[in-house]
């Protein structure tokens, strides 16, 4: 995806790893009050309402593409 951030942090807490990866979803109040989601390199776009929503509908259709 174009603007994650593959810098890994792994951290061992009682025998457990996690790994976090970090992206920026930019959020876009539009003329009309609706939010518009997006991120530099990806063709994806979440729209809401609220900004929530917005990033909600986003993360669920890159959620669905990775699914394919």
């Amino acid at each position: 995806m174009g603007a994650t951030y593959d810098d890994e942090v792994v951290r061992d807490h009682e025998l457990h790893t996690h790994k976090q990866h970090w992206t920026t979803i930019v959020l876009e109040e539009q003329d009309d009050g609706n939010w518009l989601a997006t991120q530099g390199g990806v063709a994806v776009e979440g729209h809401g309402e609220t900004a929530a929503e917005a990033a909600a509908e986003y993360c669920r259709k890159i959620s669905e593409a990775g699914d394919e």
